[in-house]
């Protein structure tokens, strides 16, 4: 026997059974999920001492220390929206097939250089 939680009233169901009528509301279209968990989204403003390397001052406020940025005239780097502009090129299934033949058929890349190349043993 298998059973389901019902996110409707909190109670399991046989999933054999057909489902119990008060709690087919939730089969309905799906939003965000922010009803599973009834708990609110806090950003806390504390963190760790952190030096200021600025002015020299430790700050525990993450407001605190934003506002000696600005006031010291300095940017704050790193919290913009991150873009991705690298660009990859894709792997074919038939570049996998082709590398396979050629390495089935004997074929050695050329080696050029090592990563310790002109780095003395110390003898």
């Amino acid at each position: 026997m298998r059973q389901r939680l019902c996110r409707v009233c909190r109670c399991w169901h046989d999933t054999d059974q057909p489902w119990p009528h008060n709690c087919i509301g939730h089969f309905g279209e799906r939003g965000p999920r922010s009803d599973a968990i009834p708990l609110p989204q806090l950003i806390r403003d504390g963190m760790d001492p952190l030096l200021h390397h600025g002015n020299g001052l430790y700050y525990d406020s993450k407001s605190s220390f934003r506002r000696a940025t600005k006031e010291g005239g300095w940017v704050e780097v790193g919290n913009e929206k991150q873009t991705d502009t690298r660009w990859v090129d894709p792997v074919t299934a038939d570049d996998v097939g082709q590398a396979i033949n050629m390495v089935n058929q004997g074929y050695k890349p050329e080696i050029h250089g090592t990563a310790s190349e002109g780095w003395s043993d110390g003898a």
